[in-house]
């Protein structure tokens, strides 16, 4: 149950809570569309990101939801879990494990990312995938701590065209 009061309905919280600001409420649904839909992220670099941001906000919803669509590109229950370790883990690739700890940086630690970082993140990336996964883990950060302080019931994955 959501900390403040939402609108009547019959609607979950999760649509209900964009109802107190409509215009802020769909625009955040929009960085949601165009991080689940949009992004030109490789689809297990997002989901890595995905996942280790889950880890570290600690989101219970998020920890737990998949995307049966993925399974044809190996993310599996094991894909999820090779999260918790990614360092050590050998199902990640070198592009894979800087965006993860990109991740890891930007929710943790952002003051100190720094101009070598950004040299190893750009053996990886193009600058426009550098914008790209930067917007997708400042909006999975918003998106997500936005919610789950407010404790709206809701999944992680959440459309524009759902509202």
């Amino acid at each position: 149950m959501a900390r403040i009061p939402l609108p009547e309905g019959d609607l979950p919280e999760r649509y209900r809570v964009f109802g107190l600001h409509p215009a802020l409420g769909k625009a955040l649904a929009g960085l949601s569309e165009a991080i689940y839909e949009k992004s030109n992220l490789d689809k297990r670099v997002r989901e890595a990101v995905r996942m280790r941001i889950a880890l570290i906000n600690e989101c219970r919803i998020c920890l737990g939801y998949r995307f049966p669509e993925l399974q044809a590109l190996g993310i599996d229950e094991a894909f999820y879990e090779a999260v918790r370790d990614w360092r050590s883990s050998d199902r990640f690739s070198e592009k894979e494990k800087m965006a993860i700890e990109y991740a890891e940086r930007f929710l943790l630690d952002h003051t100190k990312i720094d101009d070598e970082f950004f040299r190893r993140l750009e053996k990886h990336f193009s600058s426009a995938e550098i914008f790209d996964l930067s917007a997708v883990i400042a909006g999975l950060l918003a998106n997500g701590r936005l919610l789950q302080v407010l404790q709206v019931e809701q999944p992680c994955a959440l459309h524009a065209s759902d509202q």
